[in-house]
């Protein structure tokens, strides 16, 4: 029996279908389950349980100081009707009007726990025949590139899970699946703990993050799993550019991705004091990715360490292209700085990218890191570029026919320890072999770096 944990308030434990929630996965259980929370919340708070079964409804409102826990076996599925969804009065800069399944908006003490699983039905809303972008390259990919590409959305729901001026989340035990877009998106809310969670999508559905931070403060997130179709875990300052995203854990983590397994920073956002450790990043797109492209965005006081990963290059419109870690503000006005990376090993197909603007980027210490690379079946379509999306991509270089370790630009304090190299000769078609390229990098301080057979 489940010992329910008291979450503000008296302790209330509440069964949905003592309301009428019907576990057929046929007929809708909303209302039951709203009268459930709400009837939680007007006593003061406690748990609402959801029992074995799959529970069809339509969008939900959390409220405070009620824990939603669902017992192992139980399935919230949430309508493939896009008629069903509804505005529910919060304006985003990229989405526009929030359309949810989730959702709370200035509350707090919010838990979503258990053993069940969230069902957010995003298959529903795409169309897996048509890839999202038409590109040049199209008409030359065979069937498995072309499962490669981002799906075309139809209509879909674009915050499935939507937090919004919250205080103290919690989210634990749970699986997440199938979104059609963003998954879990926090805007502007603090002290939230995402812990033993699996966040499971579609690889080909784009902008289907995992977890999304928006302008938080105090956020930890471990011991997780992640596959998604966009960035695994994203810290930016989308919704309110003026106010940082900061003091920021994430650790323990198994990440899959079409995109960044950890991103940090997009255009105007601020983001500081963020740690990852203990990732394991398998079969993605890009490992770690740190950019400030706006106009006055930044990116400091970050240190990453202890990761395993392999990433490549995937066929379509993806933004990047298979480098393990990617440091970029190629724009005046942002700045990124006194970021440290330590201890990790990559398998890629393609090397790491720093990239400035006058110097924009310093302070950026690397060490310990062993990366391995090779040529991959996309390389000679889409992998010759050096991608800082949504920023204009530079010509390519005279060099883009080989594979640099390492390409750095307009870098100041750059500080390169322990480096190890190396080719995997079986991969390549022709001699890929090249030296890290260094442009306009400063007071810089390189030590033991070494290419090693592979």
């Amino acid at each position: 029996m489940y010992e329910p944990k008291v979450i503000g308030g008296k302790l209330l434990r509440i069964i949905v279908t003592d309301f009428g929630a019907k576990p057929d996965g046929v007929s809708f259980s909303t209302e039951a389950i709203q009268k459930a929370i709400d009837t939680c919340f007007e006593n003061g708070g406690g748990v609402v349980v959801i029992p074995a079964g799959i529970y069809l409804s339509r969008p939900i409102r959390l409220k405070s100081n009620v824990t939603l826990y669902l017992e192992e076996g139980a399935v919230i599925k949430a309508t493939n009707n896009i008629e069903d969804f509804y505005q529910i009065g919060y304006y985003h800069n990229e989405w526009g009007e929030v359309t949810s399944f989730l959702s709370a908006m200035n509350e707090k003490n919010i838990a979503v726990e258990g053993k069940g699983t969230i069902d957010l039905s995003g298959s529903s809303f795409m169309d897996f025949s048509r890839a999202f972008n038409q590109f040049e390259e199209l008409s030359q990919l065979d069937k498995e590139q072309f499962e490669e590409t981002e799906c075309k959305p139809i209509y879909r729901p674009n915050q499935p899970i939507f937090f919004y001026n919250c205080e103290n989340i919690s989210l634990s035990g749970i699986s997440i699946i199938d979104s059609p877009c963003w998954t879990v998106c926090i805007h502007s809310s603090k002290y939230i703990k995402a812990h033993n969670i699996r966040i499971i999508n579609n690889l080909r559905v784009p902008n289907s993050d995992g977890i999304h931070l928006c302008s938080c403060e105090n956020v930890i997130i471990t011991d997780s799993f992640f596959t998604c179709g966009d960035d695994c875990v994203a810290i930016s300052g989308i919704t309110n550019w003026d106010k940082p995203c900061e003091n920021i854990i994430v650790s323990n983590c198994i990440m899959q991705t079409r995109s960044a397994a950890v991103r940090m920073g997009h255009l105007d956002s601020k983001v500081k004091n963020v740690v990852a450790s203990n990732l394991i990043i398998l079969n993605s797109n890009r490992g770690i990715a740190i950019f400030a492209n706006g106009k006055n965005g930044y990116v400091k006081s970050v240190t990453i360490s202890n990761v395993i990963m392999t990433t490549k290059i995937f066929a379509g419109t993806w933004w990047g292209k298979g480098e393990p870690i990617v440091i970029a503000s190629p724009e005046e006005g942002n700045f990124i700085e006194d970021i440290s990376i330590s201890n990790v090993k990559a398998y890629s197909e393609n090397g790491i990218l720093i990239y400035g603007k006058d110097n924009n980027i310093r302070n950026i210490s690397l060490k310990n890191i062993d990366i391995y690379l090779s040529f991959g079946k996309n390389r000679s379509l889409f992998g010759k570029r050096i991608d800082i999306l949504p920023s204009q991509c530079p010509p390519f270089p005279d060099y883009m026919n080989k594979i640099p370790w390492i390409f750095a630009k307009d870098v100041l304090n750059l500080k390169l320890q322990d480096i190890n190299y190396g080719y995997n000769l079986q991969s390549l078609k022709t001699d890929f072999d090249i030296e890290g390229i260094f442009q306009n990098v400063n007071n810089s301080f390189f030590s033991g770096i070494r290419k090693v057979a592979t």
